[in-house]
């Protein structure tokens, strides 16, 4: 476990936009600050708001911490103490050209919380595999049962390619998704963005990127995508119902972002952090997963609020193989510390 410190623009920001919702001072992030909040604008689904793009020309690599505060932009890890982690947040920062805008699709998908949870010893890697039917991937786990200023997961983030998906029985449509989310796994919600898949027998299949706080349901977003891109996806709260979702293609240097709110009654909790391929839930059943293959996930890392830094190779992280009754369909693997890959079984 590495521990990083936050830095002084975000810890003004975190004290100004998240004290109301904690109802505390926050310990090491308690610093007066006059910071502005960022400028967003509502959008056409509800409990999701556009995140305004900073000025052309602004600088993310070397803008000071509150200006990255101030337009919402993804947290910058501490470079001296956790060096790898501020290296791939660099990359993804340094690619980031054009901020996309358009219209959400409201869809009947949901990417829903790890259902029908089960545990097994794998002897190949000699650690505890857990099972889902419906993720599969990997998970850091807490023993956090309420959001707060010390256990809580802050943020998480990694990038991935998007895999070419096939339907292996030529019936019906198949989905499939590739996602990065805090909560899930035993909570009752996930912040979480991503991409999804669908293969339809003879027709080509189909792909969009997305953002979803369940139990609503994914929404679309316009950001353009296809199979072989790398995408960087990173999900951070500022209260417990606050969430932000950003999305870059980084073959193209395109972005989006989107500030979250939870439907009533949801709160994040921040017990988990997890990077996922998952068969989502279509019209409230669990669908069909595609023959994708392969999918790698790189430069996965998640952050609490008391800046302690985990990733799949953590020895509270977990693999997850996606188990329908019996029969394992995506099955992952992990290569170093912060990346895996995962293969459909």
């Amino acid at each position: 476990m590495t521990t990083i410190t936050h830095n002084a623009g975000y810890k003004k920001f975190l004290r100004t936009t998240a004290a109301v919702s904690f109802g505390i001072a926050l310990g090491a992030f308690a610093i007066a600050s006059t910071a502005a909040a960022e400028e967003t604008a509502p959008t056409n689904v509800p409990g999701i708001e556009d995140v305004k793009a900073p000025p052309a020309g602004f600088d993310a690599v070397h803008a000071s911490d509150a200006a990255l505060a101030a337009y919402a932009l993804p947290p910058r890890p501490n470079a001296a103490r956790s060096p790898i982690a501020y290296a791939k947040w660099v990359r993804a920062m340094s690619k980031m050209t054009t901020r996309v805008y358009g219209q959400l699709t409201t869809t009947n998908r949901s990417h829903g919380v790890a259902a029908n949870q089960g545990s097994h010893r794998n002897s190949a890697i000699g650690n505890t595999t857990l099972t889902s039917g419906n993720w599969s991937g990997f998970v850091n786990l807490n023993n956090t049962t309420s959001y707060n200023n010390t256990t809580s997961i802050y943020y998480t983030y990694a990038d991935f390619v998007i895999p070419q998906a096939t339907n292996p029985t030529c019936s019906g449509t198949d989905y499939g998704s590739a996602w990065v989310g805090i909560d899930g796994w035993n909570s009752g919600d996930v912040l979480q963005g991503g991409i999804g898949y669908s293969a339809t027998c003879g027709y080509s299949p189909s792909y969009n990127a997305w953002v979803e706080w369940y139990p609503y349901n994914e929404s679309g977003i316009s950001l353009a995508v296809a199979p072989g891109d790398d995408i960087f996806v990173e999900v951070f709260s500022t209260a417990s119902t606050v969430g932000y979702v950003f999305v870059e293609n980084l073959n193209s240097g395109t972005y989006q972002e989107y500030k979250m709110t939870p439907p009533s009654g949801t709160k994040l909790v921040g017990n988990s952090a997890e990077w996922i391929v998952e068969t989502p839930g279509i019209n409230g059943v669990l669908a069909t997963l595609p023959d994708y293959t392969y999918d790698f996930f790189i430069n996965a890392f998640a952050v609490n609020f008391s800046g302690s830094v985990f990733s799949p190779g953590s020895t509270t992280s977990y693999p997850v193989e996606l188990d329908r009754s019996g029969t394992i369909y995506s099955v992952p693997v992990l290569e170093d510390s912060s990346a895996f890959y995962m293969y459909y079984n």
